[in-house]
């Protein structure tokens, strides 16, 4: 078999390997932004015989939009092929994923067209598949497979995944009983799209108004406020409660949940009087946008507490 090469990882391959490491944040309001706002046609491969086998194709560029975030809906099996040593698996896998129907996904990648991929999965040779759920590999084998024990590896990664993922998204003109579209929301993640986040605070606050209780909503509000504030912020008499709620809300715009909280308790540790009181209340804030279960949520109150008794 074609074995990629052995080459020291460039930078772009040591981020696609953070990327499969769940290191990127596949949840947080400015991807799925980004991802409405870039999405792009797929590709198509061309089979053995020249002919067109209606697969995605993927290379270093599209990987985090058409493997890590696409696989929040659906399991996506990444084939790792080489054109140079061509397979019927290719074919067979592109087959089935069109008799599966959007089940799943088919993401073709050349490892000599886009290296970085094959280093990210750690790849030994060609063809590799590797199935990727919630943007981390799943599960993988390596050479050609017989048709029935391909079709019994793929119905064990669907039910892994079953009931854990988003689902398959809509195709056009497929509104037909469903939920009408979320125009309010649209519009909100529209405006922040286009930079404008005094629009989108206004909308997001609208939509937290008459939506109390939806964790996503108040989320995408409290980034919109940090991501206001990053703008307008400035390092000019630059103190300690200033500097923790800077720091914060950068955090929070990259999607660093655990930095943010992290600093905000830390300044705490060292505030008092009516210092603490306002590291604490935006503290408190941003806790509350995300569920009372999640773990970093747990994990910053127990600091909390820690840091005030």
């Amino acid at each position: 078999m074609t074995r990629p090469g052995n080459r020291p990882p460039s930078a772009s391959e040591k981020h696609l390997a953070a990327s499969l490491a769940g290191a990127v944040d596949l949840t947080g309001l400015k991807k799925r932004v980004e991802a409405k706002r870039d999405a792009a046609v797929p590709g198509r491969v061309p089979g053995a015989d020249g002919g067109d086998v209606g697969s995605i194709v993927v290379d270093e560029a599209s990987f985090e939009q058409d493997v890590l975030v696409r696989s929040t809906q659906v399991p996506v099996v990444v084939e790792l092929m080489s054109r140079r040593a061509p397979s019927a698996l290719t074919a067979l896998l592109a087959s089935l994923a069109e008799e599966a129907a959007g089940q799943w996904v088919h993401a073709v990648v050349d490892v000599d067209a886009a290296p970085g991929i094959a280093q990210a999965f750690q790849a030994r040779a060609v063809p590799t598949v590797v199935a990727v759920a919630a943007g981390r590999p799943l599960a993988d084998f390596e050479g050609d497979q017989p048709e029935d024990a391909l079709r019994q590896w793929l119905a064990a990664v669907l039910q892994a995944t079953e009931g854990k993922l988003g689902g398959p998204a809509p195709a056009p003109g497929d509104g037909d009983g469903e939920e009408p579209a979320d125009e309010e929301r649209d519009a909100a993640e529209d405006a922040l799209a286009d930079g404008d986040l005094v629009t989108a605070e206004e909308r997001f606050t609208a939509l937290v108004e008459s939506r109390p209780g939806d964790h996503g909503i108040l989320e995408a509000l409290r980034y919109v406020q940090a991501a206001r504030r990053a703008t307008e912020e400035s390092d000019a008499g630059e103190g300690t409660v200033q500097a923790a709620l800077r720091a914060a809300d950068r955090a929070l715009v990259g999607g660093e949940y655990e930095s943010a909280f992290g600093v905000l308790v830390d300044a705490i540790r060292v505030s008092a009087g009516d210092h603490r009181a306002t590291l604490r209340a935006r503290l408190i804030e941003l806790l509350e946008a995300l569920p009372g279960d999640d773990p970093r949520v747990l994990a910053a109150r127990r600091n909390l507490a820690s840091a005030l008794y």
